[in-house]
């Protein structure tokens, strides 16, 4: 096991987080004052109400005082699309993690290789949120987050969710496992709904998902909060399971920014009585022989009868076979069994993941990304960071790329950002001396009169790295330095 998960006595990255201040969400409008502990959340607020803990930090920052330590930047953010990409290709070895998931307001892409060839920044581009489960397999700081909230919660996994200006990821849903959502770049703006329609639910019982409605009584019902929420780099959003939910990087304010938070899961579906005493009850069970075998009770009277007493059938033989299990269960079930069956089940999760948290956090101590002398095609693309400098490439240099075979070499890029992106590559093709690093490509366009500068807002930071990528990949642009 790791440094951080062999010391549950330490204090953790959850004990900052509760002591910051904390808004309920069905006790908003009473004036008692919350005390902002770890004590105070476990007692009041866990499995109860959704919460927020605002972060201290200022909002106009782009780092809360909290994420220092995570230090995640829009760099990273590519990283992990990159081992996630690269981890899940045809040629990959890996069996760890699925692909990345696309999704286009809220519609699923169902063949992302045929219209992206799975790459995350054409995705993107194209107005697609991306989900990456399990993003504690391929980053080294949410890895060590894991792994430190591991102080205070059994077992925690991680989700990340990758959100373009205007879209949303996934409709209105509840979800199977506690949450501790952590806004890391961007903001998001929320709706947790107030009636719970399936208290404490299991994986079948997730309205929202696999085909089963969210009743409407719900979604025009109250909101907890009073209101929409909005959270901002090192807030961090508790919702207990059940609570319906949506979220989305629209804005009432007339400016638009992507979103990337990390949602943390605690899987109480799977820690509760019901299911903890139904595994330990089937367990003892299948230790008695006799309890392996097929009930005689059938549609023929050949399969329901028995050689040795023909009267042994259907209720009277189902009370003695019940008698005989009663008997063993309440001989052996006891609580402390029920309890060493828990923790048993905690530390082959923790066990599981932190084989795979200890590969990702040593890779990234000891391999650093060797350098590239590549400027066009795929491993020149992964090299390149908002600070790198990039030219429109020479014929010979877009010629030298080649591509896999289905791979497109053009871009789908969505309606209001298509002609910005468009008219930035026209000008470098149109000057092949001009330079210019990547977070500064939006300033080409600024003398353009002619140009529809409504949506230049949707051009984020995360937008020109992606758009960068993906031209640098084609070859339609060269690396100028890292």
């Amino acid at each position: 096991m790791s440094d951080e998960s062999k010391t549950p006595s330490s204090k953790g990255v959850f004990d900052e987080i509760s002591c910051s201040p904390c808004e309920l969400a069905l006790d908003y409008d009473k004036e008692e004052p919350v005390d902002n502990s770890a004590r105070c959340f476990f007692q009041k607020i866990w499995q109860n109400q959704p919460a927020i803990y605002h972060t201290t930090g200022q909002r106009d920052k782009s780092e809360s005082d909290r994420l220092q330590e995570l230090n995640i930047g829009w760099g990273d953010v590519a990283d992990l699309l990159d081992r996630c990409r690269q981890s899940s290709s045809p040629v990959s070895d890996s069996d760890v993690t699925p692909p990345p998931l696309f999704f286009q307001q809220g519609r699923p892409i169902r063949d992302p290789q045929s219209l992206y060839s799975s790459n995350p920044y054409a995705a993107y581009l194209d107005a697609c949120s991306i989900i990456v489960n399990h993003a504690d397999f391929h980053s080294s700081p949410v890895a060590k987050l894991c792994n430190n909230l591991q102080k205070t919660f059994p077992h925690v996994y991680a989700n990340a969710y990758l959100t373009p200006p205007n879209g949303h990821a996934v409709g209105a849903h509840a979800d199977d496992r506690d949450v501790l959502v952590v806004q890391i770049l961007g903001q998001k703006t929320w709706r947790v709904y107030k009636n719970v329609p399936v208290e404490f639910p299991f994986e079948k019982e997730q309205v929202g998902k696999n085909g089963r409605e969210v009743p409407s009584s719900v979604l025009t019902g109250d909101l907890c909060f009073g209101r929409e929420i909005e959270l901002y780099p090192g807030d961090v959003l508790y919702m207990p399971r059940g609570f319906v939910h949506e979220a989305t990087t629209e804005t009432h304010r007339n400016r638009s920014s992507p979103s990337f938070h990390l949602t943390f899961a605690i899987a109480t579906h799977d820690w509760c009585l019901s299911v903890v005493l139904s595994d330990t009850i089937r367990q003892t069970l299948n230790n008695v022989t006799k309890f392996r075998k097929a009930l005689p009770i059938g549609p023929s009277v050949e399969y329901c009868t028995s050689s040795e007493d023909s009267l042994m059938q259907g209720p009277t033989f189902l009370k003695q076979q019940l008698d005989e299990a009663m008997n063993a269960i309440q001989s052996q079930v006891t609580s402390e069994l029920l309890e060493k069956n828990l923790r048993a089940k905690y530390y082959m999760h923790n066990f599981h993941a932190d084989e795979h948290r200890s590969k990702i956090i040593s890779i990234s101590e000891t391999n650093k990304r060797k350098r590239c002398d590549e400027i066009v095609g795929f491993d020149a693309s992964l090299q390149l960071s908002l600070d790198s400098m990039v030219r429109v490439s020479t014929p010979d240099e877009r010629n030298s790329v080649v591509l896999e075979e289905g791979q497109l070499r053009g871009l789908t890029v969505r309606q209001e950002t298509c002609s910005i992106l468009m008219t930035i590559l026209a000008v470098f093709k149109k000057d092949p001396s001009l330079r210019k690093k990547v977070k500064d490509l939006r300033g080409v366009i600024e003398d353009d009169s002619t140009l529809d500068r409504t949506n230049l807002d949707m051009i984020c930071d995360f937008t020109l790295l992606c758009f960068a990528r993906c031209c640098v990949e084609f070859g339609a642009m060269a690396v100028v330095s890292f």
